[in-house]
């Protein structure tokens, strides 16, 4: 899963506050962070390699290269066959552990432990079924059109044995702040954000990111001959240039995280905060043009 997906505010929910000089505020408590998805059917490879840190006072600057466990044991045990791997970090990127080897497989249990600091922490996730997609939208290269174009003209249709199942839909934009302009201002004066804060200062990064949920029976569409359809996502585009279309089934773990009021004791982590989740479906870039 994209690594900008909740992650810069996930990192920042990690930190327990603390400070002596206060009595009013708790005692910080060290904690170790886990954030990490297996993406079915694709190796845990370093662009996707799980995030172990452990948490600091809010009173310390916060770097994520010194908050990063460069020492930890962690491993991936797939439940049916026992099949292990053992994950590991390079020197110069401390906390983030990957392996190309393994590659989840839909519908199978993965555990994960992590031993750090004199703590283990364990998670587990079924990794959902196979989601089918089917779109005029490649995977394999740039999708280039006006927003108009986008769509409802370019559906993207699901099939799913499990009418319960989450779909999540989400969208990033990868342009940076300076160079982001909006299709349709806010603010009538400025077409383009005055700064971070207006670009992604939501609480999910929005509107840089922004995502919806549903679960897979409520995608019918009557416009499709009712079959589960995903069309709207051209609603969700705010800016001109590439984006990042995800349209993916999604474990528990991931949905409470992503619904929960406190997500870092929602994904499924013992032990420890965090998130250990797992995906199944289709990626796309996207390119808005006027």
């Amino acid at each position: 899963m994209r690594r900008a997906f909740l992650l810069s505010s996930l990192l920042f929910s990690f930190l327990t506050a603390g400070c002596d000089k206060n009595p009013s505020q708790p005692d910080f408590q060290k904690e170790i962070s886990i954030y990490g998805y297996l993406r079915a059917e694709r190796p845990l490879s370093e662009d996707r390699a799980f995030l172990i840190t452990a948490t600091r006072p809010v009173t310390e600057y916060y770097d994520i290269n010194k908050a990063g466990i460069a020492d930890a044991a962690v491993t991936v045990l797939e439940e049916t066959s026992g099949e292990t791997w053992e994950l590991t970090c390079r020197p110069e990127n401390p906390g983030r552990y990957f392996n190309d080897s393994l590659i989840a497989m839909p519908g199978r249990t993965y555990r994960l432990t992590v031993q750090a600091e004199g703590r283990i922490v364990t998670a587990s996730t079924r990794v959902p079924p196979r989601l089918a997609v089917t779109t005029e939208l490649s995977p394999d290269s740039i999708n280039t059109g006006r927003q108009k174009d986008l769509g409802q003209p370019k559906p993207i249709f699901l099939e799913y044995g499990h009418p319960e199942q989450i779909i999540l839909v989400d969208i990033f934009c990868n342009e940076t702040w300076e160079m982001a302009e909006y299709i349709h201002p806010f603010h009538g004066r400025h077409s383009k954000p005055s700064g971070p804060e207006e670009y992604e200062g939501g609480p999910n990064q929005e509107p840089r990111h922004i995502y919806a949920m549903a679960p897979f029976k409520d995608l019918a569409a009557p416009q499709f001959e009712n079959r589960n359809t995903v069309y709207w996502y051209s609603a969700m585009l705010v800016f001109y240039g590439k984006h990042t279309l995800q349209v993916l089934a999604v474990d528990d773990n991931t949905q409470r995280y992503l619904t929960s009021e406190h997500p870092e004791y929602s994904g499924g982590i013992e032990g420890g905060i965090g998130v250990f989740g797992s995906v199944s479906g289709e990626d796309f870039t996207l390119n808005v043009i006027r």
